[in-house]
């Protein structure tokens, strides 16, 4: 199965970013009077991709929150899961879609809406499918789980180096190293943007942790 390398011409903008920045930030359940703050520490830590799970407080008021008042960043909706939710997220300002699996009906949607899509993949068989649907990237996930940036190596050859996003149990310690293993970019979640910073208000050390963690990816 052929793995397409074009993506359309409103989500090659999108593409770039992830491919400069390395790394999508995840924000799941973000207390809502934090994430202002949290996303300024966001964008000065160097972030250029912003997913808000659907799970968390008023998600797409969050997206367009973040779509109206940070013009230098891609906000997306996470934890996607079907139609309707990609149109919401468009309509609050959204640019990409990541959803946990394939879904064929919520690939479509996002193409049709020119926006950019990541649908989770654990499989050689579901990567190659969702990058053959018109995935911009796969979300692999749970990455760590599924044997860490050497299941990333082993697998980028035979399937003609598709565009992979490693996601779960990404920290300061291994980013690099997926990067290296041949992923476009990693997802960032509670383990590098730690909920307990957050929660103190203590955006100093949540910067601090936010610049190390990029340097090390870029």
């Amino acid at each position: 199965m052929d793995t397409p390398k074009t993506v359309p011409a409103k989500v090659e903008p999108i593409l770039e970013a992830l491919s400069k920045s390395r790394a999508i930030a995840i924000l799941r359940k973000c207390p809502q009077p934090a994430l202002k703050n949290v996303v300024s520490v966001l964008e000065q830590a160097g972030f250029r991709l912003v997913e808000i799970t659907l799970d968390s407080p008023r998600p797409f008021g969050a997206i367009a929150e973040i779509s109206s008042g940070f013009p230098n960043l891609i906000v997306g909706a996470g934890t996607v899961h079907d139609v309707d939710q990609v149109k919401h997220s468009k309509k609050s300002g959204g640019r990409f879609i990541v959803a946990p699996c394939i879904s064929p009906r919520v690939i479509e949607a996002s193409l049709q809406n020119g926006l950019g899509v990541f649908p989770g993949g654990a499989t050689a068989s579901e990567i190659s499918g969702a990058m053959a649907l018109g995935a911009t990237a796969v979300k692999v996930f749970p990455a760590q789980q599924l044997g860490g940036p050497s299941f990333i190596k082993a697998i980028m050859s035979p399937l003609l180096n598709p565009r992979l996003v490693p996601t779960g149990g990404i920290d300061i310690d291994n980013a690099a190293d997926y990067i290296e293993s041949g992923a476009i970019a990693v997802g960032a979640g509670s383990a590098v943007i730690q909920l307990s910073l957050i929660e103190s208000g203590n955006f100093l050390s949540l910067e601090r942790a936010l610049k190390k963690f990029m340097k090390s990816v870029l």
